[in-house]
């Protein structure tokens, strides 16, 4: 199964180097969706706040109706009004 990595397909069509490493990507979307990839497990999931591991620290998404679209080993898509999105 070959999993869509959006900032991989990012480095390459801006022929960026590949080998730039950073412990976490982080996108927020007209406050409505949420990607992330480096994300190691959630610790807290509501309909008001999504939180998950990353490696150095964690990231906290809040607002209203949120939910996980998507979730992999790596990777996790938030939906839902997004009002604040902090990395601590």
């Amino acid at each position: 199964m070959n999993i869509f990595n959006f900032f991989s397909e990012l480095k390459t069509k801006c022929n960026l180097p590949q080998n730039v490493s950073t412990p976490y990507n982080l996108v927020n979307i007209g406050g409505q969706v949420v990607y992330i990839e480096g994300q190691r497990g959630l610790l807290e999931l509501s309909d008001t706040t999504i939180s998950c591991k990353l490696k150095t620290g964690f990231v906290e998404i809040k607002g209203s109706g949120l939910f996980v679209r998507e979730l992999t080993q790596n990777t996790i898509l938030v939906e839902g009004k997004i009002y604040k999105t902090e990395v601590f």
